[in-house]
């Protein structure tokens, strides 16, 4: 499964946890439902901004949302990686931008 799959899912699976809508998430990011969907179904990456204010909504740190207990393969994780750096230059630097936030 695809790491923006997997972003999605731990997202929805905190919010769920907290019971708070999407809706609620949406209008504390300032962006239509529609999108925030988007999000959890895994169809978009939230942007840098946008996953700040997911984390204090959800009251987590960026590494929480990280956390993928459904994936328990390290290899499986290692190889959609590298998939992701070899295919999108962009998403690259964002992965290298929320690896340096949890490092720091």
């Amino acid at each position: 499964m695809e790491i923006k799959k997997q972003l999605g899912k731990r997202i929805k699976e905190l919010r769920e946890q907290r019971k708070i809508s999407q809706e609620e998430i949406a209008e504390h990011l300032n962006i239509h439902p529609a999108n925030y969907w988007r999000i959890e179904n895994g169809i978009s990456y939230p942007k840098p901004e946008n996953l700040e204010k997911i984390c204090e909504v959800l009251d987590v740190k960026a590494k929480d949302l990280f956390s993928f207990e459904h994936i328990q393969n390290i290899t499986d994780i290692k190889n959609e990686l590298q998939k992701i750096i070899n295919e999108n230059e962009d998403l690259t630097r964002l992965i290298y931008k929320f690896v340096k936030t949890l490092n720091d």
